[in-house]
């Protein structure tokens, strides 16, 4: 079990002081035309920024005193970029905010409490409670959700059909996930790419996380520590020993970057969250893809969960907090911004944008809201969103990028993946 902390782990305790000596903006304070400027950004790809972009427009028009200068990357280097700013008290005005990393900015006072905003710039009246709770932290609104997703399987109907295999049933178990891996893996061989099921799913963190509560282990308790042992995950990563002889190879893996293996082309199924699949489909330039829930545990059940897919917060060192407060009002709960901005970012968290979200028949964003309704309607969402104590994303990160990857191109083995996890999470989880 963890050993005690007081010490803040993961960004330094430095970026505090940082803050407090700079004490500067992140906006410029205004152009030659007097407007204020504000300074957002977010991870993700092509297709969510051309959404943000365009919603960004709207909103300029709409408010002609504020300028947004905008800017993106993928989710690594994301939280490598606001770490830097994060140190040098520079974070952006609006940053997007993953609910693995919301407990880390908080706690070091990197993160605007919006609370003074409620029922004035800020409508948060039609976003569920529950759903609302995940951007509180020691009292503070640090976050406001945007929208909430589940995890999933997405496929590619096109390539099982060239394949002349069939995807499982909704009610599938592991066992049989693993024969639809090796067989489409099997039929793939001659073709040209050569077609995969998918990726090794037991380097996928959430995967994990899923795995623990189908398990009847809840990952992490409200004061960071963490109920699961080295046992249950060198079971996790053993039970891809018989189908991980199908799945992609890292080296070819490689070489795709910054794409992968299923918007290549080149596997037929991928665990994600729900909201991937247009982004998919874009890299895809199909729109064939489907979703399906993850394999049931032992008990038969799925013990899936719903979680804010991202959060909008501002940067506790902003010069225009009012302004800024304004642009997250807008991103959540405008309904022509949530026309544009559709489900790539998840399943609107505002019943308003939600209930006023017109989708073209047979669309993703269509198919995204669908999912998530199945999902609730079937009773497979049973679980509450794990906790995610103080240091979950840079555990995360190492879980899937550094030891993960050194797992699948086999210069580790089970026994040192366990070991280094469990380093992991000594060093970068904070208990209190």
């Amino acid at each position: 079990m963890s050993i005690k902390r007081t010490a803040m782990r993961g960004l330094a305790a430095a970026a505090v002081g940082s803050l407090a000596l700079t004490a500067c903006g992140s906006g410029d304070g205004g152009d030659d035309g007097g407007r204020v400027t504000l300074n957002f950004t977010w991870w993700g790809a092509d297709e969510r920024a051309n959404r943000y972009e365009r919603a960004i427009e709207l909103f300029e028009e709409q408010h002609p005193n504020i300028r947004v200068q905008t800017s993106f990357a993928d989710f690594p280097n994301y939280w490598t970029q606001r770490s830097t700013d994060a140190t040098g008290g520079n974070l952006p005005d609006v940053l997007q905010m993953d609910t693995s990393y919301i407990q880390e900015y908080a706690n070091n006072g990197l993160l605007y409490d919006m609370s003074e905003f409620e029922g004035e710039q800020l409508d948060i009246s039609t976003i569920d409670e529950n759903v609302l709770e995940a951007g509180v932290v020691n009292e503070q609104r640090v976050g406001i959700p945007l929208s909430t997703n589940t995890w999933s399987l997405i496929i590619n109907p096109d390539l099982l059909d060239e394949l002349d295999v069939e995807a499982p049933d909704w009610d599938y178990t592991w066992d049989e996930y693993y024969d639809f891996v090796a067989e489409v893996t099997e039929a793939g061989e001659d073709h040209d790419p050569r077609i995969y099921g998918a990726t090794d799913h037991t380097t996928i963190w959430w995967l994990f996380m899923h795995h623990l509560l189908q398990q009847g282990i809840q990952p992490f308790d409200p004061d960071g520590d963490w109920n699961f042992t080295e046992d249950d995950l060198q079971e996790f990563l053993e039970s891809g020993d018989e189908v991980r002889p199908y799945t992609f190879p890292a080296e070819r893996n490689e070489q795709l970057e910054p794409l992968g293996a299923f918007d290549s082309g080149e596997s037929v199924a991928e665990f994600t969250w729900d909201n991937f699949l247009a982004n998919y489909g874009s890299q895809l330039d199909t729109e064939n893809l489907e979703l399906m829930p993850p394999p049931s545990g032992p008990d038969g059940q799925k013990h899936m969960f719903f979680k804010p897919s991202m959060q909008m917060s501002m940067g506790a060192n902003t010069d225009h907090p009012e302004e800024a407060a304004e642009l997250i009002n807008f991103l959540v709960n405008d309904v022509e911004a949530g026309q544009i901005i559709g489900t790539e970012v998840g399943v609107p968290a505002s019943q308003q944008r939600l209930e006023a979200l017109e989708v073209e028949p047979g669309s993703y964003d269509e198919k995204v809201i669908e999912y998530e309704q199945r999902v609730r309607e079937e009773g497979y969402a049973t679980e509450t969103t794990p906790i995610h104590a103080q240091g979950f994303g840079a555990v995360e990160n190492e879980y899937v990028e550094i030891i993960g990857k050194e797992f699948g191109f086999g210069t580790i083995g089970v026994d040192e993946y366990v070991s280094r996890v469990f380093d992991s999470l000594e060093t970068n989880i904070v208990t209190y």
